[in-house]
């Protein structure tokens, strides 16, 4: 696996509860697991906006289509 070494600063509270819950040797795969959640949580909210707004672009095409469709039946 590509790694890549980082410095990062965190609240000195954020430290301190990190290292109570999270032994030494695991502290980093839980930071990355983290981060990783926060990035799918990030752009499922993303996602889930644009298909919000393509409904509604759909929406409006198909309501000003509705009155040219009919117009073709009579």
């Amino acid at each position: 696996m590509n790694v890549v070494r980082i410095n990062m600063s965190l609240p000195r509270e954020t430290y301190q509860e990190l290292t109570e819950e999270v032994e030494s040797r695991g502290r980093s795969r839980f930071i990355s697991e983290a981060i990783r959640d926060a990035l799918t949580k990030r752009r499922n909210l993303r996602l889930a906006a644009e298909y919000r707004e393509a409904g509604q672009e759909i929406k409006r095409i198909s309501a000003d289509l509705e009155g040219a469709i009919a117009d073709g039946i009579d």
